[in-house]
């Protein structure tokens, strides 16, 4: 099997790579930065499974599909389906001066054929690269019904290493720690020591300290209640396949989220939208 389709950017301000299949950005640098975005040497980019880096679209539900409240069908897999489908493109501009570039994605799910998640509903993804990088997914309930839904960018930022970060902005967040299997409410700024998945409840934006790489990236969002942060650390990262070694010490995935607790009821001709503004600074 051939290698997925890819969109390819250059201009002044950056370059940018995505594909159709997931509507998945797989690279964002930034002119005078490094990628910002991480992607896994062992990324499996025939069509066969989800990419492993760049920034997946978790939809119509996220993670397990016992723990969703969009209560997914028998035979889900974990994080939903739109990462592993084919997305049309409506869309892609680059302009002939300093303005950022654009490329616009869409994806209909009729329900009565599914079994997975009976509800009708149209998602959009438009991406637009330059300094910054902006996303905006908007959910439209095609259906004649209410529902709930999940949504996430599960953001991968490249880093020097993942010990030596500091992720500011949560200071005060109530969170689920999924390792510990407990409840707690962050205090200061997050230190990596250990394996992380953590739901926090938060709608600020975060700061991830990166002293090796000498920068600072911000994860600013709006129109969603969950902030994730998860990295694996070196025992679960080697038991995946699609991760090379030593991997899992150069990204943290900070995730614009609306899951759980802060899951989405979509109604019928009321759009949701849901976007990330990842920015980069040198530090000083």
């Amino acid at each position: 099997m051939t290698d997925v389709a890819t969109l390819s950017v250059d201009i002044p301000s950056c370059s940018a790579l995505v594909t159709p299949f997931g509507a998945h950005l797989l690279s964002w640098r930034p002119a005078g930065h490094s990628d910002i975005l991480w992607l896994s040497s062992r990324a499996v980019m025939d069509g066969t499974r989800a990419i492993r880096g760049g920034i997946p679209l978790c939809l119509p539900w996220f993670g397990s599909p016992a723990d969703s409240p969009a209560a997914p069908g028998a035979g889900a897999g974990a994080h939903g389906f739109a990462r592993t489908s084919r997305w049309s493109l409506l869309a892609q501009t680059t302009p002939a001066d300093a303005s950022p570039a654009t490329v616009s994605f869409e994806r209909h799910h009729t329900g009565e054929t599914s079994l997975l998640y009976p509800h009708s509903f149209c998602a959009r993804l438009d991406v637009v690269v330059g300094a910054e990088l902006h996303l905006s997914l908007t959910l439209i309930n095609e259906d004649d019904h209410p529902f709930t839904i999940e949504a996430a960018m599960h953001t991968y930022l490249r880093v020097g290493d993942v010990k030596d970060l500091s992720i500011e902005g949560l200071d005060g967040a109530p969170y689920d720690d999924k390792v510990k299997e407990r409840r707690g409410t962050q205090c200061g700024a997050l230190a990596a020591v250990g394996p992380l998945d953590r739901i926090y409840t938060t709608t600020q934006p975060v700061h991830v300290v990166d002293p090796r790489l000498g920068r600072r990236i911000i994860v600013d969002k709006s129109g969603s209640g969950s902030t994730i942060v998860w990295n694996p650390w070196a025992q679960a990262a080697a038991s995946m396949a699609d991760v090379g070694e030593g991997e899992w010490q150069h990204f943290v995935c900070v995730e614009t989220a609306a899951v759980r607790e802060r899951a989405l009821t979509l109604w019928p001709g009321h759009p949701h939208i849901m976007t990330q503004t990842l920015a980069v600074e040198t530090l000083d």
